[in-house]
C-alpha cells in the first residue's frame, strides 16, 4: 500500500467512458484518453492469448478480461 499514491488521480474514468460511448472512438474518445491519463495513479496491461481461437464469441473475451484481475494466481502446491 505504500507505493499507492495519497492523492486521489485526477482522471475520471466515467468521463472516458462516457466519451467512449457516445462519440467517435478513434477521433474523441482515444484522443481524450491520452490528454487526461494519469500515469501516476493508473496503469495499463497489455495481454496475448495463448489460444485466441478459442475466443470465437466476443462475451468469451470479456469473460476472461473482466474475470483475470481478480483471479487468484494459481497453486503451486
Amino acid at each position: 500500500l505504500s507505493l499507492c499514491p495519497s492523492v486521489p488521480s485526477p482522471f475520471v474514468l466515467d468521463e472516458f467512458k462516457r466519451k467512449y460511448s457516445n462519440e467517435d472512438t478513434l477521433a474523441v474518445a482515444l484522443p481524450h484518453f491520452w490528454e487526461h491519463f494519469d500515469r501516476e495513479g493508473w496503469s495499463l496491461w497489455y495481454c496475448q492469448y495463448r489460444y485466441p481461437e478459442e475466443l470465437s464469441q466476443t462475451f468469451m473475451s470479456c469473460n476472461l478480461i473482466t474475470g483475470e484481475p481478480s483471479s487468484p494466481p494459481p497453486s503451486s502446491s
